[in-house]
């Protein structure tokens, strides 16, 4: 057997990396995060239910097509088995993997700074801008197309010039993208330049998008890099570069896995918080009836010799805790 490039070795190991990474995130939703919950998550609907958690899995999922079709186009041509038909077919396959990996991350950007734009963008521009994004998979559709036709081609030639096409339109897809990325990336540092620095007045919801809009920025900071890469790609047509914008994408995927992460450390540590408030105005044994039932107390009229400051208390706590839910921030 022909020893493997160092590039071959280099699309093994993220080949491996990623399916590591989304075995375990697919572990940790459906075992840790069962355990480990916060006690304001819905108990009623799948942790794969969600937007949030469908696109990271599918960023994941996208970035180990990439990954493999790389790994076998390039793993083939050491050992001298390629052939066209085959790598096109790869090549295509890794192209969708990498659209869909760039849709599922603005997506995923979106849905989470949605509370962020709403306090940092006009009106206005936050509306027009939901439906800039949903409208992102229609920009990609001629590159799939592009992509495609190679495959259907008469002659080699033929086929080459529809690859260069094809790279050249996707790389001024990612300027577009980029774009996109610059008004979260502008949205997110505008929150934490108003809500700096933190004390002990903010709400549970504010400390959450803080922490949104901290990871949010450093992977926007990152995915700038990526366009940089697959426009120096379109030009020098080095797979080095390629495998840069890869290898991006994956510290994306891995930065919004930690933003995850640190969302259910916070919501647990917050949680803990007020049912400590809640333990000492309802005590234990209602606390505990309330969380079975997975609802909020109605908080009345105060009994005789209660005191007013405990029910602003409980009013406090619970809008906190409304907030929380509504905003499903840990799920």
């Amino acid at each position: 057997m022909a020893a493997l490039s160092i590039y071959s070795n280099v699309c093994i190991f993220m080949t491996v990396v990623t399916l590591a990474h989304l075995v375990g995130f697919v572990f940790y939703l459906s075992y840790y995060q069962d355990r480990h919950r916060c006690a304001r998550m819905s108990k009623r609907r799948s942790h794969f239910s969600t937007s949030f958690n469908i696109n990271l899995i599918a960023m994941i999922a996208f970035l180990l097509l990439i990954y493999s079709c790389e790994t076998s186009v390039y793993v083939a041509r050491d050992c001298g088995t390629n052939t066209e038909m085959v790598e096109n077919i790869l090549v295509t396959g890794r192209t969708i993997g990498f659209i869909a990996t760039e849709i599922a991350y603005i997506n995923y950007s979106y849905d989470r700074a949605k509370g962020i734009f709403e306090q940092t963008l006009p009106p206005a521009f936050s509306g027009g801008f939901y439906w800039v994004v949903k409208a992102v998979p229609l920009l990609f559709l001629p590159t799939v197309l592009f992509r495609i036709a190679p495959l259907f081609a008469s002659s080699s030639e033929e086929a080459a010039s529809i690859f260069s096409m094809a790279r050249w339109y996707g790389a001024s897809t990612s300027i577009v993208t980029v774009l996109l990325d610059i008004v979260f990336l502008a949205a997110f540092v505008l929150f934490l330049q108003a809500n700096r620095p933190m004390d002990m007045v903010h709400s549970v919801a504010d400390n959450s998008m803080v922490i949104i809009a901290q990871y949010g920025a450093v992977a926007g900071s990152v995915y700038i890099g990526v366009a940089g890469a697959m426009l120096a790609y379109a030009e020098w047509i080095e797979a080095s570069l390629r495998m840069l914008g890869f290898i991006q994408l994956s510290v994306i995927s891995m930065i919004l896995t930690g933003l995850k992460w640190k969302l259910q450390k916070e919501c647990i540590r917050s949680q803990a918080a007020a049912d400590a408030r809640l333990k000492n105005v309802l005590g234990s044994v209602e606390l505990h009836r309330i969380r079975s039932r997975d609802v909020l107390p109605h908080v009345g009229s105060p009994k005789r010799g209660s005191e007013s400051v405990l029910v602003v208390d409980i009013n406090g706590t619970l809008s906190n805790l409304e907030a929380m839910k509504e905003l499903e921030i840990a799920e």
